[in-house]
């Protein structure tokens, strides 16, 4: 009768050891499924990350019409940079541009900053490229002027509302705060 006690205890003691050790391993796996290995995100590519031939075929441009386009030629800076003015209905956006060189008569092109100028007037219109500050011509500037009855008579428009600079260290358009001696080209006139 020792005999099958001691065997019985036995069994009971090693089937209490493997059912703890099934436990164990069960709740090893279940800790495993609820780790969850978190991968890099993907970064979103915006406007300013892609590089095109034609501003037309970035997705965000699509509905916009290309209302005109200048290099901006200043001082040391020749043929890198390009203002392009894009319109949809009353919503115009002003886009500042970077000329990558391909090797080829057709460069690419990269968005460096943008700015909207929205609900311009009837008497109102953008001037990108030929204006000047205080009688130097200067390129980065763009301004919206306000139209005067004799605008074919001006050589140059005075009544400027608001002008914006791009600034080519940092590659942003910013606000001017002063504007007089701020005048841009009439291009029209003499014609």
């Amino acid at each position: 009768m020792k005999k099958i006690l001691t065997y019985t205890l036995l069994v009971l003691t090693f089937s209490c050891t493997d059912s703890k050790k099934k436990d164990e391993s069960k709740e090893l796996q279940t800790e495993q499924k609820e780790i969850i290995v978190s991968e890099p995100e993907k970064t979103k590519e915006t406007i300013f990350d892609i590089v095109f031939r034609k501003i037309e075929d970035v997705e965000y441009f699509k509905d916009f019409e290309k209302n005109s386009a200048t290099v901006i030629n200043y001082e040391n800076s020749k043929w890198e940079y390009v203002f392009v003015e894009m319109q949809k209905q009353n919503n115009r956006i002003i886009v500042l541009e970077k000329i990558i060189e391909t090797g080829e008569p057709k460069k690419k092109y990269q968005i460096l900053d943008t700015i909207h100028v929205n609900n311009i007037t009837e008497k109102e219109f953008v001037s990108i490229g030929v204006c000047q500050n205080n009688e130097k011509v200067d390129s980065r500037i763009f301004a919206i002027i306000e139209r005067t009855e004799n605008d074919f008579d001006l050589e140059y428009y005075s009544k400027i509302k608001k002008a914006w600079k791009a600034n080519l260290d940092n590659k942003k358009i910013e606000k001017m705060s002063e504007i007089n001696g701020i005048t841009c080209m009439n291009e029209g006139y003499g014609i």
